[in-house]
């Protein structure tokens, strides 16, 4: 994937996060149950614009974004 093609995803998925915040916080309608889990949608939303934006910086900068080694890693 291009840098054009990854910022669209993430703008597209900017964009059902806006979505989905509005339509949690329209009032709701006494005895009627939601049956989209909106919550749950923009978290995976959460987690997909944040893996998204980190290929993005990882093709600008040319550089492979790397995971910190933990407290007692091998690195």
């Amino acid at each position: 994937m291009n840098l054009t093609v990854t910022l669209i995803l993430l703008g597209t998925f900017l964009t059902l996060m806006g979505v989905c915040i509005w339509q949690e916080r329209r009032p709701r309608v006494i005895g009627d149950v939601r049956m989209i889990p909106y919550r749950f949608i923009m978290l995976m939303l959460l987690i997909m614009s944040f893996a998204t934006l980190a290929h993005a910086v990882s093709l600008y900068t040319g550089k492979a974004v790397t995971p910190r080694a933990g407290k007692f890693g091998t690195r």
